[in-house]
């Protein structure tokens, strides 16, 4: 929890209030990655660090709100699933204390008792607030994160 901690650090973005097209350098690029591993990983505690605590998921099943909410979805998620995760930006603009990141994902999930794979593949939209924690620093943390779902 530490490492992600330092790591949210390291990338604090500038609050500069303009399009990011996916070829400009992204600045949520290390955030999506570390997202992603800590998933195949099975690093819930780490995942849910990323997120505000009043954070809501959105996807094709319904809303998840809160960190406890997202802790049993995360949960469920990893002790069912295998999943290998990559994403594709689009569009990033930030203004002032918020950010978006939109684009599409890519992703199989395998069942852990079946062993069955399934590709899936949609959009997705994360909302970030910049977030000053105890010590004064500022991180970007997730307030929303939007997924549809699709096979491939």
């Amino acid at each position: 929890m530490r490492f992600l901690l330092m790591l949210l650090l390291a990338f604090q973005v500038p609050g500069a209030a303009k399009p990011t097209p996916a070829t400009d350098q992204d600045p949520f690029a290390a955030l999506r990655d570390q997202w992603a591993k800590d998933l195949k990983g099975k690093f819930v505690d780490d995942s849910l660090a990323q997120y505000a605590p009043d954070a809501d998921f959105v996807s094709d099943d319904g809303r998840t709100h809160g960190v406890a909410a997202l802790r049993q979805l995360f949960t469920t998620v990893t002790k069912t699933f295998d999943s290998d995760l990559s994403f594709r930006s689009e569009r990033i603009e930030i203004s002032g204390e918020l950010a978006y990141d939109s684009g599409t994902y890519k992703e199989t999930l395998t069942n852990l008792a079946t062993g069955k794979a399934q590709p899936m593949a949609g959009d997705y939209l994360t909302v970030y607030r910049r977030t000053k924690l105890a010590n004064g620093n500022a991180v970007w943390l997730i307030v929303e994160q939007v997924w549809t779902q699709g096979s491939q």
